[in-house]
């Protein structure tokens, strides 16, 4: 989980270092013929450049937006699995007999839960979908897990079949397998809906025409601050090139909201919280501590 006030300035450095060098160097230049008077017959009316410039602002907006609004539902979707993990426990531990063998099912589940929570986000990041559940499941489950394709979905894949088993030993009646079905339903359309963020691609055409325009406009500007002295123009015509560059920078950064960056939704935080609550539902279960904010570049 990342700090709330923090910004990724080295990833921004790192991807914007050399267009700011290239567009500083070009200012600097500019304003040296400037200071020499050689730009007068160059100069453009200020109203001819602020008229694209507003054009291109309101692009942007539209793109930070729509970005924000990827973001945002990514974290819906996480919240939605959150209520339903806890849910999944509740009803599990409410619904089912005391029968002791019960019990190790009950709980064989709910860890299996939690696996699947840290699975999904490893798999939304293209990582090791195994990485963080060999403490919660057994070994031979881990060993056909790690051939499955889609490792969340072999997880609630079990978690069904063990549900069913229950039903068949009189664990839970019919009405209670259909509301734990409907659960494990709603699990499977949020990890659905996860997948369906991660695999849109945001549309590239409007990406590249967007950043087109930005740079048009970007050298474009000092020509209509020809009027002023060398020193204005650089200084003016940087703070709106940085202002534009970094602005469509961080819409890139939120579009994509499993990237296992400083952007990222927090989902191995949201995993342990879930890892928390089923395990003090379940009670009698040395709890795992909270993962602290940290300020890196990319996550764990």
């Amino acid at each position: 989980m990342v700090t709330r006030l923090y910004i990724p300035w080295k990833r921004l450095f790192k991807d914007l270092w050399f267009s700011v060098l290239i567009i500083t160097i070009y200012m600097l230049f500019l304003s040296i013929l400037d200071d020499e008077h050689m730009l007068s017959n160059l100069s453009l009316p200020l109203g001819i450049i602020t008229v694209p410039g507003t054009a291109i602002s309101l692009l942007l907006a539209f793109r930070t937006n729509s970005s924000y609004q990827r973001w945002w539902e990514a974290r819906m979707v996480w919240g939605a699995i959150v209520n339903d993990s806890r849910s999944w426990v509740r009803q599990l531990m409410t619904f089912s007999s005391s029968d002791p063998k019960a019990r190790v099912m009950i709980v064989e589940m709910a860890s299996r839960q939690c696996a699947w929570c840290y699975s999904l986000t490893r798999h939304l990041r293209r990582q090791d979908p195994t990485r963080d559940i060999s403490n919660l499941i057994n070994k031979t489950e881990l060993s056909a897990l790690q051939k499955s394709k889609n490792v969340p979905n072999a997880l609630l894949y079990s978690n069904a079949k063990m549900l069913k088993q229950m039903h068949k030993l009189d664990y839970i009646d019919s009405y209670q397998l259909v509301q734990l079905d409907q659960t494990l339903t709603n699990l499977t359309d949020s990890m659905g809906k996860c997948e369906r963020i991660k695999n849109t691609v945001f549309p590239s055409m409007y990406t590249l025409l967007l950043e087109i325009l930005i740079y048009l406009f970007i050298f474009s500007v000092p020509y209509g601050l020809v009027e002023t002295n060398g020193l204005v123009l650089l200084v003016t015509s940087l703070t709106l090139a940085m202002a534009f560059l970094v602005i469509e920078r961080i819409a890139t950064y939120l579009q994509d909201p499993f990237e296992n960056t400083s952007s990222d939704t927090p989902m191995l935080t949201l995993s342990r919280t879930i890892e928390i609550n089923i395990k003090d539902e379940l009670g009698n279960i040395t709890l795992p501590e909270p993962l602290k904010p940290v300020r890196p570049h990319v996550i764990m």
